[in-house]
């Protein structure tokens, strides 16, 4: 894994003067109370001390402390709290950090790493819903999901992105991607961003989704090519056994053999014609009969089922054909499970919370969708 941040920066001198009473009695007028002191064993890999200075508010009488850029009242500077961040994402574990910092001589314990990075998470999810509330626009969405232990429970981690900019949007924890709780938080986002497509793998429950939301659907072209290919790989093995021929199939296994081969042109070079070709193709299959449950569907009915399957949901695998702003497929989706959660997961062991992959999850998905351009100061504004 590789992500580009930046450091937030860090000041020994100079607190910063306040803009408002943090008490939040409204009030914008201060001064100084007491001395100027340094602040002793601030933990930074440039500084060892800071200085602070005591302010009073005019309408309240209260006192309280600023510090200069990058400090806080905690006894890291935000600088060696993101350092400590970023290890941790690019796969070190807490106590693996807590050592790295120590050879530094910076050291701080591994339960400070792991609230680093909690807290970090909580911020980065707050973010990515203030952005969704504020109306950030994302046309096309995509979900996907994957599967993780917490506790050595497998659970299924379901995401929404942004197609464009592969930014997570949300994600929720399932035992099911059918569950009502991805329809909702899906239902959810799609109307906060004003989306118009979603766009995902081949699941039907997808398409119940889009169609419920009212949005257009696409399906990922990828994942269906890959799957014709598996089916008829199987079919052309299947149709040797030399099944009987149902009555009114106008095929044998010869045409059964091309068949499966236009099929795999087809979803390959998707034609304008294509409707009408698979039209014709589902006539000549149409009267293969289902099998009693008890038996193995033969090659004709599964060549009927192959080929109903593709027609009916042509419309949802062409709509990149008429939409600029699709590629046919859920990379965008995919590059997040991919890069920002299986990549950092398998280094672990597993989760033991369930908040805990959330924070985590959306921390590394908002950094590295950002990499290169990331300002790790916006953890601790």
């Amino acid at each position: 894994m590789r992500i580009k941040v930046q450091l937030p920066q860090v000041e020994d001198t100079n607190p910063i003067r306040p803009g408002a009473c943090p008490y939040g009695c409204g009030c914008k007028d201060f001064k100084k109370h007491g001395k100027e002191s340094k602040r002793e064993h601030i933990r930074d890999t440039q500084y060892d001390e800071t200085s602070m200075q005591r302010w009073l508010c005019l309408r309240c009488k209260r006192t309280f402390r600023t510090y200069p850029i990058g400090i806080s009242n905690a006894q890291q500077s935000n600088r060696l709290k993101a350092m400590s961040i970023i290890l941790y994402v690019l796969g070190l574990s807490y106590g693996a950090v807590a050592d790295f910092l120590e050879a530094l001589g910076v050291g701080i314990g591994k339960t400070t790493v792991y609230e680093n990075v909690q807290a970090a998470g909580i911020t980065s999810r707050k973010r990515q819903k203030q952005e969704r509330e504020t109306g950030k626009i994302h046309k096309v969405i995509g979900s996907d999901g994957s599967y993780i232990k917490i506790k050595g429970v497998k659970i299924g981690i379901q995401i929404v992105v942004g197609d464009r900019n592969q930014d997570l949007l949300g994600l929720e924890l399932t035992m099911s991607e059918n569950s009502p709780e991805i329809v909702a938080m899906i239902e959810a986002i799609a109307e906060e961003v004003e989306a118009e497509v979603l766009v995902s793998d081949d699941l039907g429950s997808y398409q119940k989704v889009a169609d419920d939301l009212g949005l257009d659907h696409q399906i990922c072209r990828s994942h269906v090519t890959r799957n014709v290919d598996k089916h008829a790989d199987e079919l052309f093995q299947q149709v040797k056994k030399k099944e009987p021929i149902p009555d009114g199939v106008d095929a044998n296994p010869n045409i059964l053999v091309m068949d499966l081969a236009l099929l795999q042109w087809l979803i390959r070079l998707r034609p304008d014609n294509a409707p009408q070709i698979l039209r014709q193709l589902y006539q000549r299959y149409q009267a293969a009969p289902k099998p009693s449950s008890r038996r193995k569907h033969d090659v004709w009915y599964r060549m009927r089922m192959m080929i109903t399957r593709l027609w009916e949901r042509w419309q949802r695998l062409t709509l990149d054909q008429k939409r600029d702003d699709l590629d046919g497929t859920n990379n965008a989706s995919e590059r997040v499970i991919g890069w920002w959660i299986k990549e950092r997961y398998r280094t672990m062991r597993g989760y033991k919370r369930g908040e805990s992959v959330k924070n985590v999850v959306t921390l590394t998905a908002r950094m590295g969708a950002r990499s290169g351009h990331y300002d790790m100061a916006e953890l601790y504004a």
